[in-house]
């Protein structure tokens, strides 16, 4: 059903949005720019929208070309949610990435990844990239990441449906 209103948004969205980076700052420092459309910014919370423009495999989630990402972002939360909704097969994937120093204007969306990632597709809900956290990690930080986690697992249900009904205020009538 979520696949499907999704699907609905979609078709309903403006065709055109103002430009809006996305920038993501690894734990090593590595930074990493997307390009993306401005949904939504309002708040201290904003949507992004990418078309994916190639090739993913990402725990079994095959992304093609033209599939479509929501990116929802929060500035007071530990995360951000990347709402996948794959074409060919009319299916939705939900991947929370553990996450910190959330900034967004209309101009560029930053946030620093803390590896760990919360896939929760049809198969049901995977722990991604722990091993991904470097040894040494700042005591703090790694209990941070943790918490975060513990939170996503316990309330992605909750979370999911208030980011669904969010995208929905983009298909009109909201």
């Amino acid at each position: 059903m979520i696949a499907r209103l999704l699907a609905a948004i979609a078709g309903r969205m403006p065709s055109s949005f103002r430009s809006c980076r996305e920038t993501k700052i690894t734990l090593s420092g590595e930074t990493k720019t997307y390009p993306c459309e401005l949904v939504s910014l309002e708040n201290g919370a904003g949507i992004l929208r990418y078309v994916i423009d190639r090739e993913h495999d990402v725990h079994g989630v095959k992304l093609s070309p033209g599939d479509e990402t929501m990116a929802l972002y929060w500035e007071d939360r530990p995360y951000t949610l990347y709402v996948w909704r794959k074409q060919a097969v009319q299916d939705t994937a939900y991947y929370f990435n553990i996450a910190d120093r959330i900034s967004l204007t209309s101009q560029e969306f930053v946030w620093r990844d803390l590896a760990v990632d919360i896939l929760v597709d049809s198969r049901g809900v995977h722990i991604l990239d722990e091993d991904e956290i470097p040894a040494g990690l700042d005591a703090g930080l790694l209990s941070s990441i943790r918490e975060a986690q513990a939170h996503v697992l316990a309330n992605h249900p909750r979370i999911i449906e208030e980011a669904v009904s969010r995208l929905l205020c983009f298909a009109p009538p909201c």
